[in-house]
């Protein structure tokens, strides 16, 4: 049986080394390693976990208020040229407390202190905001290129 706890532990654990790595370079790894099957899959397997309440709010449209606000980073290349994963996963806790009732209720600040139910929803919103970004670059080379990342080995 899977360890569920074993990804958000490790993220969490290893977050003050994740203020180093650029976020950019995980998008450009899951644009290399996933095609679409796998990004909405993964996308439904992450949103599910969240209770039912939630999962509407998180289910990917660029109608929704999450979604667009998650859309400020497709038109900031200076974002892309200084922002961590610690600095993105501030960013989409940010926008899931101002637009996802889920987060506004259950995270109206970034905890300090984490239960590991926290872990696994904290990291799942990351997860869900990484792969909808990746996906949306994976078909646009116009984003990957605002990004700084390039698609393939010979793509840009």
């Amino acid at each position: 049986m899977k360890d569920t706890n074993k990804h958000p532990k490790f993220f969490f654990d290893n977050l003050d080394n994740l203020k180093r790595e650029p976020y950019r370079n995980v998008i450009q790894k899951n644009i290399k390693k996933l095609d679409e099957n796998k990004f909405m899959g993964a996308l439904r397997f992450e949103i599910q976990n969240f209770p039912k309440n939630a999962q509407d709010d998180l289910t990917p449209s660029e109608a929704k208020p999450f979604y667009l606000g998650l859309g400020a980073v497709f038109k900031d290349s200076d974002w892309w040229k200084n922002s961590s994963i610690h600095d993105a996963m501030v960013f989409f806790h940010s926008a899931a407390k101002l637009w996802v009732p889920y987060f506004t209720k259950n995270y109206p600040s970034f905890p300090k202190k984490l239960t590991q139910k926290q872990k696994n929803e904290m990291f799942g919103l990351y997860q869900i905001c990484t792969i909808y970004i990746s996906w949306n670059a994976m078909r646009e080379k116009k984003l990957r290129v605002l990004m700084g990342i390039k698609k393939g080995i010979f793509l840009t």
